[in-house]
């Protein structure tokens, strides 16, 4: 029991007392960050060969060396296989210090083989490392420092995971700092990691731990979890472990409105959003001395507030200690994992901001641990850039927080406490987003300065290309291409830069077929120059070794659609949805495909869920109705064309309704069709009703097919006087045409419409409803019908079979 508590110590970063004093120590030093030294007192290094020392300079492969050593210790002790997880958390940690979260940690592998650092070897350590740790062809960032520890810290994990209480967890972790050294997602890690969590819950849950030790590590690992998803665009899925996350930790938060002013001039009080939080137990986090925290820059603007000033009402006055009290450091973590999963549920606008901010704002009011904070002022910042106002500070936060990783103001044990529930980016990422922020306000030398020193050579390509020096863009690929000629990625970046496919080839060649970014962009260049064949050719060879892009499955699906290669079409946009559920563009070409497939029931299904995505596209819900009526779904049918006549109304009034199928959906409640389920037709009448008369008729009234279908809807209704009125209505909408008395055509639609409406009068004049005739006098109101129409047309279409058929017509009536 005392090795559990002693991982669950280690995950909560929290003092416990062991009864064992080895225990005891490693478990003290790790929650001190003194990662080094545990590594030094590890059984993993003690007592080497010459010989096996040897071997590892000579080959620098760290991971076969360790999966060596291993096999010597005897894994089956509880105590061994503690030393081997310990060994593992703290080469993570170290690495995370190292090149996350600071400070400066003075210490290199080879001190563990040699007692020294040695310079030739870390530098084979590191080259095997990066082959090594790189997956399905996406590239670990190549300044990485002391990869080594990562190396280690996987493989000793990996070895114990199984057999402790948190191995698969700490497994998880290490194997999602892999994938933030990457260029790109890959599916072979996300698999991996989902793989690991899946591992990870049934071990926890079947561990026996005290009721808060337990709370605590399920808070932690839910949130961890929520946080992989939210990474890899799993938004549902992230939500979900948050929240439970949250329901665990008893948090209580809400997004709610509080009266306030956020200017220095506002005369008014509006209403702001806020954040409301409250921790279930009291904070025990917070010290009576005031730890240091990282630097924090004011506004110092001449009109917004520093902070909102909040109107001093009851209202205001009994939600205080929910806007402003403390919170537990792990509860702030959470609001920010929400704040983070707002983002990623929502189109980057400016509302999604002002959804942020709140989140942030609640966080930075009192957080209480440093990289909480960092994180807080980070997101800050992110949403303060697009602002004139506070573009400023933007900046010179993002700068400040660049610089704080080598200041020593806090401990790493502080630093790394909440490390891994929060998605603070390294060093070169952080980095890399100032350059970048430079890039946006149109300071390219600057950020061309920092892309140099991280060596990320597209950026500076890029930033030559906007300064309009590609020439220098040139000469900095050719230099690079001189060291290393073999380099499939130099290669790959000279043909963007050229546009020549020669060159994503030769990238192709010299990779052995494994670098899918050349395959990508060539795939792109054919796809542009409309050889379809060629790019599903291409795209089909990188996705084979990457398989979570996004965009490249659905460039796939495009071309397939043009090439007609519709079984390619389906499993491309298939994926397209499954990596992201909210793409209204892939589910609705995925509906084309399959109705070309001849699969309309899942046409159907696709397009429910494009229109669900993107409500306001009348062309999708166009295509739902359409495939709708064609599969006899006329419920959906009938909220489809509602829909198209709502977003169509202001911009195209007369293309609103298609009369066809408007015509099939009232067919289907007069003739009682059945549907897929095998239900009546007749139990939509009072849809149809409200589809008719609510919808369309309200807004469309000069359509004399919508009135003769309204008028076959009344009949079947039974509703005789308002058929023979919409019957009137329609020969009303038509009789005032100008071009009766020069068109033949229009004369001859009219006349079809005049006569049939004489035809309602007579079949419909003598029924009685509600007591009386429906029209007393549907002989004279036939006949004034008849007479106006023959009177304007007598001297122009008097010859024509349509004007014989009015006065055959007029004859009959004057029979009756």
């Amino acid at each position: 029991m005392s090795f559990n508590q002693a991982e669950v110590a280690i995950v909560l970063n929290q003092k416990t007392a062991l009864e064992n004093t080895e225990l005891d120590t490693i478990v003290s030093n790790i929650l001190q960050g003194k990662y080094a030294q545990v590594m030094k007192d590890s059984l993993v290094f003690q007592n080497l060969s010459q010989e096996s020392v040897e071997s590892l300079k000579t080959s620098g492969d760290i991971q076969a060396w360790i999966d060596g050593r291993l096999l010597q210790l005897d894994l089956t002790q509880d105590l061994t296989r503690f030393n081997v997880l310990a060994t593992g958390i703290a080469c993570l940690n170290a690495f995370i210090q190292v090149n996350w979260t600071g400070p400066t940690f003075a210490f290199s592998v080879s001190e563990l083989f040699l007692g020294q650092n040695d310079e030739t070897v870390e530098t084979k350590l590191h080259d095997a490392c990066l082959k090594s740790l790189s997956v399905d062809s996406e590239e670990v960032y190549h300044l990485t420092q002391q990869l080594a520890l990562l190396s280690i810290a996987r493989t000793l994990l990996y070895s114990v995971r199984k057999n402790t209480l948190t191995g698969s967890f700490w497994s998880m972790r290490s194997t999602f700092i892999q994938q933030q050294l990457l260029d790109e997602f890959t599916g072979s890690l996300q698999n991996e990691l989902f793989s690991l969590a899946k591992e990870s819950t049934e071990t926890l849950e079947s561990a026996k731990l005290d009721e808060e030790p337990a709370e605590q590590l399920k808070i932690r690992y839910e949130l961890e979890v929520g946080l992989i998803y939210s990474f890899f665009g799993q938004d549902k899925e992230a939500l979900e472990n948050m929240e439970s996350a949250q329901k665990t930790s008893g948090f209580v938060w809400s997004l709610t409105g509080s009266l306030g002013r956020r200017t220095k001039f506002q005369t008014f009080d509006v209403s702001q959003l806020v954040v409301l939080a409250e921790s279930k137990k009291k904070n025990t986090d917070k010290t009576e001395e005031e730890p240091a925290r990282p630097e924090t820059l004011d506004l110092n603007d001449d009109t917004i507030l520093e902070r909102i000033a909040f109107t001093e009402n009851e209202k205001n006055e009994t939600e205080s200690d929910k806007r402003h009290g403390n919170l537990n450091v792990i509860d702030q973590c959470l609001l920010l994992a929400f704040c983070l999963n707002v983002k990623n549920t929502n189109p980057d606008h400016g509302i999604t901001a002002e959804q942020m901010v709140p989140y942030v704002t609640r966080v930075l009011e009192n957080a209480n641990n440093w990289m909480v904070h960092t994180m807080g002022l980070l997101l800050r910042s992110r949403l303060e850039s697009n602002k004139s106002r506070t573009v400023e500070r933007s900046a010179l936060q993002l700068q400040a927080l660049v610089d704080q990783v080598k200041v020593e103001d806090s401990g790493v044990e502080e630093r790394l406490a909440y490390f891994y529930e929060l998605l603070i980016p390294s060093k070169w990422e952080m980095e890399r987003e100032l350059a970048r922020r430079f890039v946006s306000l149109g300071v390219f030398r600057s950020a061309a300065e920092i892309f140099e020193r991280l060596e990320m050579w597209e950026d500076v390509i890029s930033c030559y290309q906007m300064l309009e020096q590609p020439q220098k863009a040139k000469d900095i690929l050719k230099n690079l291409m001189e060291k290393k000629p073999d380099s499939p990625k130099y290669w790959c970046i000279l043909g963007d830069l050229e546009a020549e496919p020669e060159h994503w080839r030769k990238s192709w060649e010299i990779s052995n077929h494994r670098y899918a970014r050349a395959m990508r962009s060539l795939g792109s260049y054919e796809y542009k120059r409309q050889n379809y064949e060629a790019a599903i050719d291409c795209y089909q060879k990188a996705l084979e070794i990457n398989p979570l892009f996004e965009g490249s499955w659905y460039i796939l699906g495009c071309a397939s659609i043009f090439a007609e290669k519709w079984e390619i079409g389906a499993r491309a946009f298939q994926r397209v949805v499954a990596l992201d559920d909210d793409q209204p563009e892939a589910w609705n070409n995925l509906a084309s495909i399959y109705l070309q497939m001849g699969k309309k029931t899942d046409a159907f299904l696709a397009l429910k869920h494009a229109t669900k995505v993107k409500f306001d596209s009348w062309k999708m819900w166009q295509n739902l109705l359409f495939t709708a009526v064609d599969i006899g779904q006329f419920a959906d049918a009938i909220y489809a064309m509602q829909r198209v006549v709502e977003l169509r109304w202001d911009t195209a009034r007369d293309e609103a309704v298609d009369v066809g199928v408007l015509r099939m959906i009232v067919e289907n409640v007069i003739q009682n069709w059945k549907d897929p389920h095998d239900r009546d037709g007749a139990r939509l009448s009072q849809h149809v009703q409200r589809l008719l008369e609510e919808v369309i008729l309200s807004r469309i009234t000069n359509s004399p097919d919508i009135w003769m279908i309204c008028a076959k809807f009344y009949l079947w209704q039974k509703r005789y006087a308002d058929a023979l009125d919409t019957s009137i209505k329609a020969y009303r909408s038509v009789m005032h045409d100008p071009r009766i008395e020069t068109e033949e055509t229009v004369f001859e639609d009219v006349t079809t419409v005049a006569l049939e409406t004489v035809d309602m009068y007579e079949n419909l004049g003598e029924k009685t409803q509600n007591g009386a005739p429906v029209c007393a006098d549907w002989r004279y109101q036939s006949r004034l019908i008849l007479k106006g129409l023959m009177g304007k047309v007598r001297d122009i279409f008097d010859d024509t079979k349509s004007y014989e058929q009015l006065k055959e017509r007029m004859d009959d009536l004057k029979n009756v």
